[in-house]
């Protein structure tokens, strides 16, 4: 029986194998399907939860609507607020969330069931790196090979390479952004090859609270690295 609510637990790098294998796995094929909604958000907020709510209640063209949700970060009042929207959605209604891990609230958590597949980054090398044709840095280094350096690296050797990154302040936030990506990219390979490990299920949910932070106005990108530096473990 086809659940109604699904959880994936990872990067955000993964919502393009997710939305491409939810379209297939839940039969929403077609380059323009109405009944598909895909959105990303850095931040979901509040506001975000009731527009969602409003939106799952409009009559869909087919019977049948899929709702694909990146969300990077979530709060605990737009938590609260899919609570009853997961526990009791229109008829023919799916939604298929992509979440840092470790992020929900138990209660949310609790009326979604964990995505029956597990995905790939699309373009991800098998040994669980990022490819060659990932976003590079201003100095030709790709985000995939600066994440490694980090978390190979001691805490005064990833300061020195904070700095490196910060120095340019062009799309900086951006940049900082898809270093985040990168790095969250790995530790979830590590996740998954320790199966489950307390050391990296913290590593990824301290990630995602530093992600959040960077979608305030003026966050301090200097303090907010400084603290991964010295929280996430050595690989």
């Amino acid at each position: 029986m086809q659940h109604h609510a699904y959880i994936y637990e990872g990067s955000q790098d993964l919502l393009e194998s997710l939305v491409a294998d939810a379209k297939k796995r839940f039969t929403f094929e077609g380059d323009h399907n109405p009944d598909l909604h895909v959105e990303s958000y850095e931040k979901f907020l509040l506001d975000n939860a009731h527009e969602l709510t409003r939106d799952a209640q409009l009559k869909s063209v087919s019977g049948r609507s899929l709702f694909i949700l990146g969300l990077a970060s979530i709060n605990s009042q737009a938590q609260q607020a899919l609570l009853k929207l997961f526990e009791e959605p229109q008829e023919g209604i799916i939604f298929v969330l992509l979440v840092p891990h470790g992020i929900l609230l138990p209660t949310l958590r609790s009326r979604l069931m964990a995505y029956p597949e597990k995905l790939k980054l699309a373009g991800q090398k098998s040994s669980g790196l990022l490819s060659e044709s990932s976003l590079h840095d201003s100095a030709g280094q790709t985000f995939a090979q600066q994440a490694l350096a980090f978390l190979k690296a001691p805490y005064k050797t990833r300061s020195t390479q904070i700095a490196a990154l910060l120095k340019e302040e062009e799309n900086i936030k951006e940049r900082v952004r898809d270093f985040l990506s990168a790095i969250e990219v790995l530790v979830y390979a590590k996740l998954e090859s320790t199966k489950g490990s307390k050391e990296y299920r913290e590593a990824l949910a301290d990630i995602a609270k530093v992600r959040d932070y960077l979608g305030d106005t003026a966050p301090s990108l200097k303090m907010l690295l400084e603290h991964l530096a010295a929280t996430l473990p050595t690989i």
